[in-house]
């Protein structure tokens, strides 16, 4: 019986030349491909982690370069305000600087009239009027210098209209763009926008349309808040405009404008 054993452990057995059966090289290949499988696995997911790596860094990249845009941008506008300020209390002449919210650009303007703001808060529909308005005044004073130079030599012509009752109209002031290398017309780069304004004699901040912060002779001009951020509003510079100094405080968050609160001429809230 132990001899019929150990005879039935010789038979399964294999010997070096068995090796080489169709079966044993199956099974050598199957684990050989089992390895390079876990291997390639290993290599998959370095990769992914290094492409993760490379990804992240490339984000924060932009991300650090769109806000290096926008404070830069708002650090020049900052200086073109602080500039318009001085010009305005050295040439005894109104400045204004003209916000397009649409297009995304600002330039300067200047006034010989005298120009007043009004006391109501202006709203959007005071705006469009308002907007009409100076539309209208440009429109007929180019009508009367074209009549104007038509009549030019004809000494028997006279234009009777000019002599005729006509309805009164205040004078508006009329503002012309001058160019300046230090405040010509910039437009912003892409990616950074205008994203509000509010000044004391706004109802509330606008962020359409054209905006305007008036400066005046003598050294003053309007309390204001402008705001700059990304095209998806992820980061917002906030410029304070000091009404005595001229000064533009840069703040890297959102400044909440105060509606509610009243100002004087000098730009000091009024306490009710």
């Amino acid at each position: 019986m132990r001899q019929s054993t150990v005879n039935s452990q010789q038979s399964t057995a294999l010997e070096p030349s068995d090796l080489s059966t169709p079966a044993c090289r199956l099974l050598t290949v199957d684990c050989r491909l089992r390895s390079a499988a876990a291997f390639t696995l290993i290599e998959l997911m370095v990769v992914l982690a290094l492409l993760g790596l490379v990804m992240a860094a490339a984000v924060r990249g932009v991300r650090s370069l769109a806000n290096s845009d926008l404070r830069g941008s708002a650090s020049k506008m900052a200086g073109a305000i602080r500039y318009m300020f001085d010009r305005a209390s050295t040439t005894g002449r109104v400045h204004r600087l003209v916000i397009d919210f649409e297009n995304g650009r600002y330039w300067a303007e200047v006034s010989d009239d005298r120009f007043y703001l009004a006391h109501e808060r202006e709203t959007d529909q005071s705006r469009e009027t308002e907007a009409a308005a100076e539309a209208k005044q440009k429109e007929e004073q180019e009508e009367a210098r074209k009549r104007e130079e038509e009549t030019q030599g004809e000494a028997s012509a006279v234009d009777i209209t000019r002599y005729q009752p006509q309805e009164f109209q205040p004078k508006r002031a009329q503002f012309s763009s001058f160019k300046e290398m230090a405040v010509k017309p910039v437009n912003l780069p892409k990616g950074v926008k205008v994203a509000g304004l509010f000044t004391p004699r706004l109802a509330e901040p606008i962020a359409s349309g054209r905006g305007y912060i008036y400066f005046f002779p003598m050294g003053l001009t309007e309390a204001a808040l402008v705001y700059l951020s990304d095209a998806k509003q992820e980061s917002t510079y906030t410029l304070v405009v000091h009404p005595l100094t001229g000064r533009v405080g840069v703040n890297n968050r959102y400044i909440q404008a105060p509606v509610d609160v009243q100002y004087d001429d000098s730009g000091k809230p009024i306490q009710r």
